[in-house]
């Protein structure tokens, strides 16, 4: 998934001697850290209100795989990340996660010199990847200036199977950075019934994003039925196999009524999920799977298309693909989690929330979608409220830190 803002230009900003802290009225520069490049279209949504309010960013990131379109600014780019596993020289299975474990630690090193040559102000972490790594070079830069984490996901990689040493000491970061950002007062609620110190927690909101090309009318779509559809990186935690359920239990009566097209880059084992979907005769065109990376214009043309969108997650905060379809002016049918709950809300004027994992529940909300569309829009803050936003935490961390100096 892409987005689609580019950051805007900066004013340029002269670098503070470190430790010291510069004024908090000026301003600054912020190195922010995506490895994994996991929120490019958030990434660049966020430099660019970072620069509508002063702030200067420079981002330590994987260069782009094949296929891929570019969303930060090329001249923001500061540090590449997993060159010899990642971006065109992507590498997958074990030896490949090996060589990417391995750099990732190298790579800390690496931006722990950058943030000390280049003198930056602050650095801002999107992801932590490895926290048995990651800890100890926060610590590091935290030193000589304050350090950031947002925590797009409260429950590590929402669940997924991951090595231990991605799991192990998530909890520990809270205690090591300066402070946290998470997108939905559940997710600070989490994480202070975990241990988080409550005052070193804010919530700042998930902004909209936009598609890159706009939608070409698409082939195939049966005008007589809702087309419903789920669309991202196929994952476990998407729940997809609680979607397969709910649709085998609808009467033959919806089924003839309704489009259901799960697409995206197949990040699990498809098959199992295939073979359920046809024991409950789940075929073309009621169900539609398409196990593949869309491009731009491909992803713009499917979510165009739609007349539902439905995301059955057992487990999310923030949902980029929810703030790419939330402005499409569509009915939305989604788990009772995070920031579903807040952009749909539970007054059945956007869309429908049910429990996460329930497939009664799910199959009811799907039925009743057919024909519906939202009595109004979803209203989710703006880039430049939540650059301003961040930008004044960044000062208030900058202004403490001078008063303990």
């Amino acid at each position: 998934m892409s987005p689609r803002p580019a950051l805007a230009a900066a004013p340029a900003a002269t670098p503070a001697s470190t430790p010291v802290a510069p004024p908090v009225d000026a301003a600054f520069k912020v190195l922010a850290v995506d490895p994994s490049l996991f929120t490019a279209p958030y990434d660049a949504a966020l430099g660019a209100g970072l620069a509508t309010a002063g702030v200067r960013v420079e981002w330590a990131s994987r260069a782009l795989r094949p296929g891929e379109e570019g969303d930060l600014d090329p001249a923001a780019h500061r540090l590449t990340c997993y060159r010899r596993s990642d971006g065109p020289n992507r590498r997958r299975g074990l030896a490949g996660r090996l060589v990417k474990g391995c750099e990732h630690a190298l790579d800390l090193r690496r931006i722990v010199r950058l943030a000390d040559a280049r003198g930056y102000d602050l650095v801002h972490f999107q992801w932590a990847i490895m926290p048995i790594f990651d800890i100890p070079a926060m610590r590091r830069i935290a030193r000589d200036r304050p350090v950031v984490l947002t925590v797009h996901d409260v429950t590590p990689f929402n669940g997924a199977a991951v090595n231990a040493w991605q799991r192990r000491g998530f909890d520990d970061l809270f205690g090591v950075v300066d402070h946290v950002i998470v997108h939905t007062a559940g997710a600070r609620a989490s994480l202070i019934a975990r241990g988080a110190d409550a005052d070193a927690i804010s919530v700042i909101a998930h902004g909209p994003l936009s598609l890159r090309h706009a939608a070409r009318p698409m082939p195939g779509k049966s005008p007589d039925r809702w087309r419903v559809v789920l669309f991202g990186r196929l994952q476990t935690y998407k729940g997809i196999d609680v979607l397969i359920e709910a649709l085998g239990r609808l009467p033959d009566a919806v089924r003839h009524r309704l489009e259901v097209v799960v697409a995206g880059d197949p990040l699990v084992d498809l098959a199992p999920l295939l073979r359920r979907a046809d024991a409950l005769g789940l075929t073309a065109p009621l169900l539609q799977i398409v196990p593949r990376r869309l491009d731009d214009q491909d992803m713009a043309d499917l979510l165009g298309s739609a007349d539902s969108f439905v995301f059955p997650y057992r487990a999310i905060e923030a949902s980029g693909v929810l703030f790419l379809v939330a402005g499409l002016g569509r009915w939305v049918i989604a788990s009772d989690l995070g920031a579903f709950a807040d952009v749909i809300g539970h007054d059945g004027a956007r869309g429908a929330l049910v429990p996460p994992g329930d497939a009664d529940a799910l199959a009811a909300a799907l039925a009743d979608a057919v024909g519906r569309r939202p009595a109004r829009d979803a209203q989710i803050p703006g880039w430049d409220a939540i650059g301003a936003q961040t930008a004044a935490l960044y000062r208030r961390l900058l202004a403490k830190r001078a008063r303990a100096a």
